[in-house]
């Protein structure tokens, strides 16, 4: 008797479990048993060779992953790699939308692609005058460059370095171009791709610093007539330097000094170089040195300098200009007698440049008695330079000239 009972609970349990399990099939009350369905095989086709699960041919993925999906226009052909066929119907594309970077691009590289470097180079070109805030640009620009000569890959270079300044393809290629631009007789472009290295790091600074100043020397403060960076003025009987600098709304002493004039000295018929480009001058803290700039992008010097002491009387950081200009400064302190320029306790040596804006007219730029201390920051707060150089500065650089004053 226990073991009948037994047997009826475990085959009971057994049923149950299964039920849940899906193991038998559920028949709702009063309906018919579910009728019986045959499983057919899938069909193999070809020479695939069938996989088998529990004795049954598996169809595997084989046919489908070998169709090529179906090319949409001529990105489409692009993107498969059918270069031949993506030209023509680029072209029809780019009919229709002429200021898609992509499909310039795609058609540049196809043009590659299948050999045709003269067309590439010319797709190229029109990607980067069609398209000037494209993401592909400067690579553009920068193949255009690399394929081509003469003017046209100075042309090329000198945009590149101008629109996209900070790009790698313009610090990989700035030194490249103002070489070029140097051996295709347009050293101005040299120039400014010598003094753009020198602020994009790239380079042995020290060589290029000095090669852009021997660029100033031959180019700005020489005769040589070039209207980027001035004018020639035929002096007129009656004439002063003073006047010909207050016509040409400059400072008389960069009229001096790149026309080498002693003691305001000039005759009728004298041609005299005019510098009309903007100066501005750059300052750092921490590398104690002074640059002056023309127009923004021409380095013209580089001067060593001496700013305060760090902890006790820093220089300044920010933006000034160029105020008050003095020959041979006497220096003045509140409640104090002015001390003259010739006494040695004037610190200030033969030039001063003050700065204009309000707080800080008591900074300047100027000279010193103390050449040792130039590369150091030991002044007051003041830009201390050694009087030649200060002398040169204060002729190139005229009143009103901005002053940025960094790190």
């Amino acid at each position: 008797m226990l073991k009948a009972v037994a047997c009826a609970i475990v085959i009971t349990t057994v049923t149950i479990v299964a039920y849940f399990r899906g193991w038998l099939p559920v028949h709702s009350r009063g309906s018919a048993p579910a009728e019986k369905t045959s499983f057919t095989p899938p069909r193999i086709t070809g020479n695939i060779p069938a996989a088998t699960v529990g004795g049954f041919p598996v169809v595997t993925n084989t046919q489908s992953a070998a169709v090529k999906p179906e090319a949409k226009g001529g990105l489409g052909l692009f993107q498969l790699g059918d270069y031949e066929a993506a030209i023509p119907e680029l072209v029809k594309d780019l009919e229709k939308n002429k200021v898609s970077s992509s499909l310039h691009a795609a058609l540049a590289t196809s043009f590659e692609k299948t050999g045709r470097t003269a067309e590439a180079l010319a797709q190229w070109a029109k990607l980067a005058d069609a398209c000037p805030r494209a993401p592909e640009r400067a690579s553009a620009l920068a193949r255009v460059y690399m394929g081509s000569e003469g003017a046209v890959r100075v042309d090329a270079g000198m945009k590149l370095l101008r629109d996209h300044p900070e790009s790698a393809e313009s610090s990989s290629s700035v030194l490249a171009i103002a070489d070029a631009a140097d051996k295709n007789g347009r050293p101005l472009d040299g120039w400014e791709a010598c003094s753009l290295a020198v602020n994009l790091g790239v380079g042995n600074e020290a060589s290029l610093v000095t090669r852009c100043v021997n660029y100033a020397d031959q180019l700005a403060f020489s005769a040589k007539d070039l209207a980027e960076l001035g004018t020639v003025y035929v002096v007129k009987s009656g004439d002063l330097v003073v006047t010909i600098a207050k016509k040409h709304k400059v400072d008389q002493g960069v009229i001096s000094r790149v026309n080498k004039i002693q003691n305001g000295m000039i005759r009728a018929g004298q041609r005299l170089k005019v510098l009309t480009t903007k100066a501005s001058i750059e300052v750092s803290i921490k590398r104690v040195w002074l640059r002056l700039w023309y127009n923004g992008k021409l380095l013209a010097r580089q001067y060593p300098v001496c700013t305060g002491n760090l902890e006790e009387s820093p220089t300044p950081f920010g933006d000034f200009s160029v105020s008050t200009k003095l020959v041979n400064p006497e220096w003045t302190r509140a409640g104090q007698r002015a001390v003259p320029a010739e006494d040695p306790e004037n610190p200030l040596g033969t030039r001063w440049m003050g700065f204009a804006e309000p707080g800080f007219t008591s900074y300047g730029i100027h000279g010193t008695r103390k050449p040792e201390t130039i590369g150091k920051h030991e002044s007051n707060g003041c830009v201390r330079m050694r009087n030649e150089n200060v002398e040169e500065l204060f002729d190139l650089a005229g009143a009103g000239t901005r002053i940025s004053i960094h790190e």
